[in-house]
């Protein structure tokens, strides 16, 4: 538009000359130098890295008024949560910007319907040569952070997105009051380039940012790896990873474990106050958390994905307590977002480490997840390698007592039969030819017992090594349990004679089922052998008898019992409730023995009590699997 038919034109100047084709030519000069100037020196001003990114937009924003681009000016960004929010303003008068800055500058662009908005959603400049009527006969009347701009009596107004890479960043405003003159297609053409620098600027600033995160968060992970990798007890490192993490990526850290019985278990918490640590521990004390929370890190544990709440308002606690004083501590901790990562290692999560801010008015992004799960994944590598180290080095210290254990009960048949052996040939070298019969039934009697014994200790190794391989076969019939176990009473009658041990037998009834005779012979000769080595003395209980799934076999005694302790781990390998060393034995009866009724298909059970003996009951299908 040619700037002499604009009615809104300065008046001539009287200094200027009269010429008609000379002034505007001129004017036009000046206003290019004079725009030259002001880029320039914004130029300057944003390219210094002192002082922060708002105080150079500040700077910047106030070189346009002192060039009288605009008598004020506004400068909001758009904030993650989608709402605009007021970093710059500026007014040519101080008395004026004061009030400017209480002009409301925290409103979401999604909410209303004015030209700011139309900006934003279009990314596309307005000019308003006439304000506020303009703007009237768009909306009718104006949203309150527009009104509120009719105090500095605006004549004209320029609204500029500020964009990046096809995304609006924010949007700047400027305003011009009388007496500059009201603003032409020119001055948008010099917002709009001071917009493109002001961008430049906040994009850069925003990479710095952006640089320097991502460089503390190198360093934080490698800091936590070193820490992670300082010692095999688990419990430590992970507590000097969550002092790590405070305050560098949360306020509050905790890590909690899933325990083996199900439960959630806390084993380190940070925060930067320690009053509040104390209120996080006292948190999981009173109310631990559970796999069946429908938040928190027993969400996270049962379902091994991460929980990212950017935002916990204060109206939201009251379902996440469980009673009144809950919702008392809860609130306590002032707690406004949270990050839960699952501690995942060869796919099984081990536990949950929490990140929290608390009344330091942040917020988590999905941005910061990654660095959340990135450390979890080490963390839970750490813990995995404990866990498995301290396996090993219970493995090592059974391997050893089961090997000395094993070398004493080897010995202890090898022994009478060496005596025997010894004897017997003391007496065929005295006596010639002639040997008393007698002597001879009672030494051949005693290698067969110790023979046995040996030869029972051998076949029990080769079972465990059968069933660690896989290679345990059933070769199946049907057999009488009824009978079997009468049958295998009667072996042990002498036994429990010499013990004065009495065997109370319930059999009567026929249990007939397809299992494997020498397997089942087995259980039951376990079982029995058991109980007359706990419960020696005292009365014990056998009963066969079918059951609404099978057959029921249950052996009791009222020997010494088992500790609760040690119930859990009876049929474990090398397993035992007691000292070896008064109870001799190989620690694998009961171990074979479970491994044998879950291979009929079978469930064994026990239960006990110290001091009131023990009861084991075996529960069998009639028919074995095939397998």
């Amino acid at each position: 538009m040619d700037p002499t038919q604009d009615p809104h034109n300065e008046a001539p100047r009287q200094d200027t000359p009269a010429a008609p084709e000379g002034r505007p030519l001129r004017r036009r000069e000046l206003q290019a130098n004079e725009a030259l100037q002001l880029l320039s020196r914004v130029g300057r001003l944003l390219s210094v890295r002192r002082g922060s990114l708002r105080l150079r937009l500040q700077k910047a924003l106030r070189a346009a008024t002192s060039y009288e681009l605009a008598t004020f000016g506004l400068l909001d960004l758009i904030r993650a949560d989608g709402q605009l929010h007021r970093v710059v303003a500026v007014h040519r008068n101080a008395e004026s910007e004061a009030h400017l800055r209480a002009v409301p500058g925290h409103y979401r662009p999604d909410t209303a319907c004015s030209p700011i908005h139309e900006v934003l959603h279009t990314g596309l400049s307005r000019l308003f040569v006439d304000y506020p009527l303009e703007v009237r006969r768009m909306v009718g009347s104006l949203p309150e952070h527009l009104a509120r701009l009719e105090e500095h009596q605006p004549r004209s107004l320029l609204v500029v997105p500020l964009s990046s890479r096809g995304r609006v960043l924010g949007l700047m405003l400027l305003a011009r009051s009388e007496p500059l003159p009201p603003y032409r297609t020119e001055d948008l053409e010099i917002a709009e380039e001071l917009a493109r620098r002001l961008v430049a600027a906040i994009d850069s600033a925003r990479m710095r940012r952006k640089a320097q995160r991502a460089e503390r968060r190198a360093r934080f992970l490698s800091r936590a790896s070193q820490a992670l990798a300082a010692s095999l007890d688990y419990r430590v490192t992970l507590d000097r990873v969550a002092r790590l993490a405070v305050p560098t990526v949360a306020d509050l850290c905790t890590v909690d474990i899933l325990e083996e019985d199900g439960s959630i278990r806390r084993l380190a918490v940070a925060h930067r106050a320690p009053e509040k640590a104390a209120v996080a521990w006292e948190l999981e004390h009173r109310w631990p958390s559970r796999l069946e929370d429908s938040f928190g890190p027993g969400k996270v544990i049962r379902s091994g994905r991460p929980e990212l709440r950017g935002e916990v308002p204060d109206a939201k606690l009251p379902l996440a307590a469980r009673d009144t004083e809950h919702l008392r501590t809860l609130r306590t901790l002032e707690l406004e977002s949270y990050l839960v990562a699952p501690l995942q290692a060869r796919g099984r999560t081990l536990g949950a480490i929490t990140f929290a801010y608390t009344g330091s008015h942040r917020r988590y992004r999905k941005a910061d997840l990654h660095l959340a799960m990135e450390l979890a994944d080490r963390a839970a590598l750490a813990v995995d390698n404990a866990l498995l180290y301290r396996a090993s080095q219970e493995a090592v210290r059974l391997r050893d007592e089961f090997l000395a254990v094993a070398s004493h009960e080897l010995k202890t048949p090898l022994t009478p039969l060496a005596l025997r052996l010894q004897s017997l040939r003391r007496e065929l070298d005295r006596g010639g030819a002639i040997v008393n019969p007698t002597r001879l039934r009672e030494h051949v009697a005693a290698l067969q017992r110790q023979s046995k014994r040996l030869s029972t200790l051998v076949e029990s190794l080769l079972d465990v090594s059968r069933l660690e391989a896989g290679r345990l076969e059933l070769n199946l019939e049907f057999v009488d349990l009824s009978a079997l176990v009468r049958e295998v009473i009667g072996r042990f009658a002498a036994q429990a004679l010499r013990t004065s041990t009495e065997l109370e037998v319930r059999a009567e009834e026929p249990v007939v089922g397809r299992w494997d005779r020498i397997r089942l012979e087995q259980v039951v000769s376990s079982l029995l052998s058991n109980a007359l080595k706990y419960g020696v003395g005292r009365p014990i209980h056998i009963r066969a008898e079918r059951s609404p799934t099978g057959a029921r076999l249950v052996v009791k005694d009222e020997g010494i019992g088992i500790s609760p302790e040690h119930l859990p781990r009876i049929f474990d390998r090398f397993e035992r409730a007691v000292s070896a060393e008064h109870f001799g034995g190989l620690g694998l009866g009961l171990y074979l023995t479970r491994h044998l009724v879950e291979a009929f298909g079978g469930t064994i059970r026990a239960a006990s009590e110290p001091g009131q003996g023990a009861t084991f009951e075996v529960n069998l299908p009639l028919a074995s699997p095939e397998a």
